[in-house]
């Protein structure tokens, strides 16, 4: 009988023991698998710019979410960034000038900021907000080597 209560006492000991470190493990792991993965795709966009644009988008549940545009000509370059809701695109825009020439810029030192902007668009592009000054309009552009959900 003594045999079966020792038994007993170690079996509960050592399964308190387990429980208590699989449930502190299992809580990263919950947690871990509760947060959604982005997808991240770059894509060349032509037609824009003398020297080139890139749009860097962030996918979620297969759906566009966020896309940042860099548009780099010979004397500045600008930064565009795209935020998808499900009725409208919020805009970011920075424009920034070279403060020399294109070769010259090595760093964010090298470049004034001459423009930034915040404004909402539709999906076919048109301003839904009141416009700004100046507006890099590229949307159409984006639309058509851009593609708003993955397979």
């Amino acid at each position: 009988m003594k045999n079966i209560i020792f038994l007993l006492l170690t079996m509960i000991s050592c399964n308190a023991k387990d429980h208590n470190n699989t449930s502190s493990e299992t809580v990263p792991l919950l947690q871990e698998s509760l947060i959604k993965k982005d997808t991240i795709i770059s894509y060349n966009i032509d037609g824009i710019a003398s020297e080139g644009a890139e749009a860097v988008v962030t996918y979620r549940g297969k759906k566009i979410y966020e896309s940042k545009i860099n548009i780099y000509a010979e004397t500045g370059q600008a930064e565009l960034i795209y935020k998808f809701y499900p009725a409208k695109i919020e805009v970011i825009e920075k424009t920034y000038k070279y403060k020399e020439d294109l070769k010259s810029v090595n760093s964010k030192e090298d470049l004034k900021l001459v423009n930034n902007a915040k404004y909402y668009i539709d999906y076919k592009g048109e301003l839904l907000s009141n416009p700004p000054k100046e507006r890099i309009d590229i949307f159409k552009e984006f639309k058509k080597n851009v593609p708003f959900e993955t397979k």
